[in-house]
């Protein structure tokens, strides 16, 4: 088999892997809002490509909150205050966030190359940039399986958070 095949078979498996769950649309309107005093930070993986076999874990003041998988998104859920967003590959790469109440946060998790392999380098960036790009991402959850995700029913009594990465693990 000659590396041409075998790398366009590895990008197809690579682009199949988060496709199973709704994207990012359909899952946010199925959502409550985050419990009072507590805001929601949503974390996503825009390439599916680039270093796909490079999913490492993301920390959210040293506790693990997802994985940052290609072209895929979760939340975390958390109260007002300062947050070190890390994911460690060959080396640690962070970000530092501010959560107010009230406000979703956005969390880049981006590509870049290393010495032996991709590292994971999250960014906070700007509402309307984050909302452009997430749009394409799916929703994942902490263990990396959601193909049996379904739209909870539309009734008071219903938990619109079973989705959510914290409510996993």
């Amino acid at each position: 088999m000659n590396k041409s095949v075998l790398f366009a078979a590895l990008a197809c498996i690579a682009l199949a892997g988060c496709a199973t769950g709704p994207n990012f649309k359909t899952y946010s309107s199925t959502l409550s809002q985050p419990k009072n005093g507590e805001s929601r930070i949503w974390f996503y993986r825009p390439s599916k490509v680039i270093g796909f076999a490079v999913q490492p874990t993301v920390f959210l003041n040293g506790t693990p909150v997802g994985k940052a998988q290609p072209g895929c998104f979760f939340y975390a859920d958390r109260p007002p205050g300062a947050y070190e967003i890390q994911c460690t590959t060959e080396w640690a790469d962070q970000a530092h966030l501010t959560v107010v109440e009230n406000r979703a946060d956005y969390v880049r998790l981006s590509m870049l190359p290393g010495v032996w392999v991709y590292h994971v380098l999250p960014k906070v960036v700007p509402e309307d940039e984050a909302l452009r790009e997430i749009q394409r991402c799916h929703l994942i959850t902490a263990d990396g399986r959601n193909a049996n995700w379904k739209p909870p029913e539309k009734s008071a009594g219903t938990n619109h958070e079973a989705g959510a990465v914290e409510k996993t693990m």
